[in-house]
């Protein structure tokens, strides 16, 4: 058994890639196993699995229940009114409450390739109270990242200003306010120096998109495994081929409407970094 998917592409990506990261719980080697064989469809047409879709694209499906990894995602919280997921990478965030097998609202979102900690509600009434408090910030988001190179400083908060471009999904920086920008606010702490990188306690004071990614970057830090905003053509020897940041602590405070028994609650994951092959490597 399965079912035929439909997805509408939003932005240019590979094909194997796309479908690893939206088809919940299925692994790149079985997307690409799914496109051999036929199964996929771009407009209507086969395509090879390092095909390019383009934006407006219309991708159809079918996924055997067979190739699907029911354990791809892990459950930190689960109660009447909201679960927390450990999201993996290579897993879309809306992809979530399909592997959880019931309807869920999303909250907040996660890259695909951003790891840990994130929160679904599984009615509407949760799901408007937790917006209030994520819009309110009164819930606090700590992420882990690993860049290269280090700071200078063992910690410093940081501001910028950040105009997103819908189109291209990307994020200005100016270090100036202009027309259409936004301010973001960043704080980091060092937690461990390795040679050349560092490992970063991350505080994101704003909610802007992609804002740690593309902050970190525009200080001169790029996170490790991060193509979008980090120096193309430059990499480490034995470093992962996604970026090393993860969602690791999400507290709440302020939360009413029923959900007041979550306040001062706490959630943690590890960052599941392996950083050994930074102690040996160096930057090619």
């Amino acid at each position: 058994m399965g079912k035929r998917q439909e997805f509408t592409i939003e932005k240019e990506e590979r094909a194997a890639t796309f479908l690893a990261s939206r088809v919940a719980g299925l692994s790149r080697a079985n997307a690409d196993k799914l496109i051999k064989g036929g199964e996929m469809r771009v407009n209507g047409l086969r395509v090879k699995a390092n095909a390019i879709l383009h934006v407006g694209d219309t991708v159809s499906v079918f996924v055997p229940d067979g190739l699907k990894n029911a354990s791809a995602v892990k459950v930190i919280y689960d109660d009447s009114n909201v679960v927390v997921f450990d999201k993996p990478k290579r897993v879309a965030y809306d992809a979530l409450p399909e592997l959880y097998g019931a309807p869920l609202f999303a909250v907040h979102r996660l890259d695909t390739n951003t790891t840990g900690l994130i929160i679904f509600a599984k009615t509407e009434r949760a799901l408007a109270e937790l917006e209030r408090a994520f819009r309110e910030r009164t819930v606090e988001k700590v992420y882990e990242a690993v860049v290269c190179p280090a700071p200078h400083d063992d910690g410093a908060t940081l501001t910028a200003y950040t105009k997103l471009l819908h189109s291209q999904n990307l994020a200005l920086v100016s270090s100036e306010c202009k027309p259409g920008y936004k301010t973001m606010v960043t704080e980091y702490r060092v937690i461990k120096r390795i040679g050349d990188a560092a490992v970063l306690r991350v505080y994101p004071h704003t909610g802007r998109t992609h804002q740690i990614r593309a902050h970190l970057c525009f200080v001169g830090c790029p996170i490790i495994g991060e193509h979008k905003y980090g120096v193309r053509g430059r990499r480490i020897s034995g470093a992962p081929d996604t970026q090393m940041l993860a969602a690791v602590e999400l507290v709440f405070n302020g939360l009413r409407g029923g959900l007041e028994y979550l306040n001062g609650k706490t959630f943690r994951t590890d960052s599941g970094f392996d950083v050994d092959f930074l102690r040996d490597s160096h930057i090619l």
